[in-house]
């Protein structure tokens, strides 16, 4: 094999070539696909489809009503549209610009040396090195190979591991999950087998958040119920499609019930989230992460690198043998270091030991979180040895001179640290053999390396958070259970001995008994990946929403698995790849405000549902009333169009940029359609109630009665407005009562002015907002104040006895 690469010029023959690892496949949606997506959503479509309709009975009847209807309508459509595409791409640039912060990078060979480049600078032919936790960027074929295996799950869905040897195929969106190696890249860029095939050289997870999850039950449930009731008003009507007003009135109750604002709105929050969060340093790389959060029951954390910042230090070496001097020790670890092939954190701790020059690898098997040791067989000027190096508590129980250690282990108090044992391996049998059986091992224990990491100064104030939103956290780790817990005794979190169980326990716990002790424990130490898989699987199967973070390989099964998963900056490559988030700079800092902008999306998706809602529940009242007891139908394409713009959108919209609340909902559903019931009922009742009093009046018209119905509407609905946003220590109060109060002001003298202006005179046309006879202002004031004022009234005392939110 070349293993001196290729050269400057071979690279830059083959970059002019395009034979470059470039894929056209963009990381998040292209602006075209964003403004296509958007123009042409369902929602737009069927509303297009009744502008069509109006518009073609404007065509044959010549009635200029249905012309304006037309016009209000495609405005707010239109208007719509283009606040959602600029928000979406606004949270595109955002998450395009933190993306570039995220290193993307591989290990190639040129002109001989080994150089670090991005990924994007892999050229055909290269030969890139691949060690445990790397992707394969490119497809190629392996030219050396320390007993490297691949995980191929990603792609294939198989789980097994597959070792590669010297000429085997190896596919991009693979990864090594041990040993490593080194492959030559053959198929780069959009011919890859990731992007060729699957497009994705990651798994996206497109599990529906529960908030998603609701809102889509709401949309197919208003939808339904809008097909219903003009299907019903179809069949009911004896003059067919001849009436225009019947036409403008099933045009009306179509358009009021599809729920194209409560979408958008809900598309705009997400989008506004994603941007806030990519601002303070996290990479979302799923639309409903930050929102999913929000809904985490419990929080299942990795310690090293997590809790503490993966700053590994050799703290003391404890000899358990005379046979070698403390120097001689130190030369075998440092040896061990350089010559084995897995460069990982704990080994990388060992580089600071000189290292024996003639010493020379014959045969190795690397680490493995499933096996949590090492062989290293090794010849030098001397002999020739094999060396073991892993877990203390997982070698000693195969060591001579077991209670010698134990004892040395005791008196040195070296429970707080994460031990390892390095030991030499005297059965004299080949590695080969031993590989297919390592419990069979034979092992002269030669120390103790002890080694100590820093914690995070930040993981406290989020651990606090979670406990004060009844979060729980457990520690799931492959490292002893006395040194985690000592971890978390540093950073001011006591956990007592009995919540403490090791993988082999669990390993004996029944199936039936598993979930209550998953429950009941805190810390879960010497876990293999499967037991990490395991736990996260139990925890799903009850719904118990469940967040995994983690940096390394034997996190990996977890975070794919958990509805959630956060990665570190610093972890391995295929973690960030999988993971929902990626914390840059490690900032465990970042998840209090991450879990209060959840929050905050879930709140404001709430307030903006429930402006919706009424709006649509207050239609559906209407209709029904309207049409089985020929109550009046107030309300026509454009004042629909009116109270859509004025009382719901821009509202929601102030909503989604302004709302600081941060407090947890206990029950969206129940707050939601409790909220919305009342206030849609208040709003019908107040302007039937209207109705009854303008008869009354001598002389009275049916523009008359409309007219004060839709004026009562009007100011209940901006009351209502305030009753979705007021709260305790609402910091927006000022702004909100101003547009409340300057929507009634203005609305009010649109409804008394004669005032021939042009543009107010196009304005109260265009909306059908005739002038209102002095005559029925009293009554329409003394209903909309009492009537606003019981409604604010009862919703708040509706929320203090629901407690909807912590």
């Amino acid at each position: 094999m070349n293993k001196t690469g290729l050269t400057i010029a071979e690279v830059t023959e083959r970059i002019q070539k395009g034979l470059q690892n470039r894929s056209t496949a963009a990381r998040t949606k292209r602006t075209r696909q964003i403004l296509v997506e958007n123009v042409f959503s369902v929602f737009n479509l069927v509303i297009t489809s009744v502008i069509l309709f109006l518009l073609y009975f404007y065509i044959t009847s010549g009635d200029e009503r249905l012309l304006y209807d037309t016009i209000g309508t495609t405005m707010v459509i239109t208007l719509n549209t283009l606040i959602a595409v600029y928000q979406e791409i606004k949270a595109k640039r955002a998450l395009d610009k933190v993306s570039l912060l995220l290193k993307r990078e591989v290990k190639v060979i040129r002109d001989g040396n080994e150089q670090t480049i991005d990924q994007s600078e892999a050229v055909v032919d290269d030969l890139i090195i691949l060690e445990r936790g790397d992707q394969v960027v490119v497809d190629g074929k392996v030219v050396e190979s320390g007993k490297m295996e691949i995980d191929e799950s990603l792609l294939t869905g198989e789980s097994l591991p597959i070792q590669k040897k010297i000429g085997d195929e190896i596919l991009s969106g693979s990864f090594c999950i041990s040993g490593g190696g080194v492959y030559r890249a053959e198929k780069v860029g959009d011919n890859s087998y990731a992007n060729e095939v699957t497009k994705t050289a990651r798994k996206f997870k497109m599990n529906l958040s529960p908030l998603q999850v609701k809102l889509n039950f709401i949309v197919k449930v208003l939808f339904s119920t809008a097909i219903f009731l003009v299907t019903l008003e179809i069949i009911r009507n004896p003059h067919g499609f001849s009436d225009l007003d019947f036409i403008r009135k099933i045009s009306t109750v179509m358009l009021s019930l599809i729920p194209q604002g409560l979408v958008l709105m809900s598309s705009v929050t997400f989008a506004l989230g994603i941007y806030r969060i990519s601002k303070i340093g996290a990479i979302i790389q799923k639309l409903n992460a930050v929102e999913s959060f929000a809904n985490v029951k419990i929080v299942c954390t990795d310690k090293t690198g997590t809790l503490t910042q993966n700053k590994l230090a050799v703290n003391r070496i404890t000899p358990l043998s005379e046979k070698y001097t403390q120097k001689e020790i130190e030369q075998l670890l440092g040896t061990y270091a350089k010559l084995s092939s897995d460069k990982n954190a704990t080994l990388r701790t060992l580089e600071v030991y000189n290292a024996d020059d003639n010493a020379r690898t014959i045969e190795e098997i690397p680490f493995s979180s499933e096996n949590k040791m090492s062989l290293l067989q090794l010849s030098n000027s001397k002999e020739q040895i094999t060396i073991v190096f892993g877990g203390f508590d997982v070698l000693i129980e195969k060591s001579a001179g077991k209670e010698k250690a134990n004892s040395k282990f005791d008196e040195h108090g070296l429970k707080i640290y994460r031990n390892l044992l390095l030991g030499i391996e005297t059965s004299g049998r080949p590695l080969k053999e031993l590989e297919e059986k390592l419990d069979s091992v034979a092992i002269e224990p030669i120390c103790i390396v002890s080694i100590t990491d820093r914690v995070r100064d930040d993981v406290m104030e989020a651990i606090n958070l979670f406990h004060n939103n009844n979060i729980e956290i457990k520690i799931l780790s492959g490292d002893n259970a006395y040194s985690i817990q000592a971890v978390a005794k540093e950073i001011g979190w006591n956990i007592s001995d009995d919540e403490l169980i090791s993988g082999k326990e669990i390993d004996e716990i029944n199936e039936p008994d598993f979930l209550n002790v998953i429950l009941k424990k805190k810390i879960f130490a010497r876990l293999k990946p499967e037991h990490k898989l395991r736990i996260i699987k139990a925890l799903r199967t009850e719904k118990i929403y469940t967040a995994m973070i983690g940096d390394g390989v034997n996190d990996l099964p977890a975070i794919k698995e958990s509805d959630m998963g956060i990665a570190m900056e610093e972890g391995s490559q295929i973690t960030k790849e999988v993971a929902d988030i990626v914390l840059l700079k490690n900032k465990f800092a970042l998840l209090p405000q991450i879990f209060d902008e959840g929050n905050k999306i879930v709140n404001t998706v709430s307030s903006v549902a429930k402006l919706f809602l009424t709006k649509n529940f207050m239609v559906i009242y209407l209709t029904v009333l309207s049409m089985f007891f020929m109550f009046e139908f107030p309300l026509t394409p454009r004042r629909v169009s009116l109270i859509n713009i004025f009382s719901i959108g821009l509202p929601a919209f102030i909503i989604a940029l302004r709302n600081t609340n941060v407090s947890k909902l206990r029950d969206f559903s129940r707050d939601l359609f409790s909220f919305v019931l009342i206030s849609a009922g208040i709003i019908v009742g107040a302007s039937y109630i209207g109705q009854y009093y303008t008869e009354k009046v001598p002389f009275y018209s049916p523009e008359d009665i409309q007219m004060v119905m839709l004026s009562i509407i009007i100011m209940i609905t901006s009351v209502n407005f305030l009753a979705v946003v007021i709260h305790k220590y609402e910091k927006n109060l000022r702004l909100y009562l101003l547009y409340a109060l300057g929507l009634v002001g203005l609305y009010s003298f649109l409804a008394v002015t004669q005032n021939d202006f042009i543009l107010i005179r196009w304005i109260k046309s265009f909306y059908e907002i005739s002038f209102l006879k002095s005559v029925y202002w009293k009554s329409t004031l003394i209903i909309s104040i009492i009537s606003a004022g019981l409604l604010f009234v009862i919703q708040k005392t509706r929320e203090k006895y629901l407690n909807t939110q912590v």
